[in-house]
């Protein structure tokens, strides 16, 4: 005998019976921080994540930073570095107290700085298997 799922549905929810769905699967988010001292740099400087996961910046001092992964856009092309079919992007600037975030689900090595500090070093890595 076959039955119309949704009928069975619907009468499994008359009786107050509810069928179980799997919940989505969510990554996990990884905070870096944007320092000043002694020099400015982000730490961690390098994260390891998994696809799926997501890095959360945050800024908590009063100069603007900004998280740049777009090597047009770097003082050095070389200090970022996308995996191939990866579209350049980035925070745009991120001012006191601000955060941006971005869930990663390309797999590669992926460089990134802040386009305002680069040459003092604030260069950043992000590997994701």
């Amino acid at each position: 005998m076959s039955v119309n799922r949704r009928v069975f549905t619907e009468l499994l929810a008359a009786l107050g019976v509810t069928a179980a769905t799997p919940a989505l699967a969510q990554g996990a988010t990884v905070e870096v921080s944007m320092k000043q001292s002694p020099k400015m740099v982000f730490v961690p400087a390098t994260v390891n994540i998994k696809a799926g996961d997501t890095v959360k910046w945050t800024n908590p001092y009063n100069i603007t930073h900004t998280v740049t992964f777009d090597p047009a856009q770097a003082q050095t092309a070389s200090d970022v570095s996308l995996p191939a079919g990866v579209a350049p992007f980035g925070s745009g600037d991120i001012e006191e107290e601000g955060t941006f975030s971005h869930t990663f689900t390309a797999k590669g090595t992926y460089k990134y700085v802040c386009k305002y500090h680069e040459a003092m070093g604030m260069v950043g890595t992000v590997v994701v298997s």
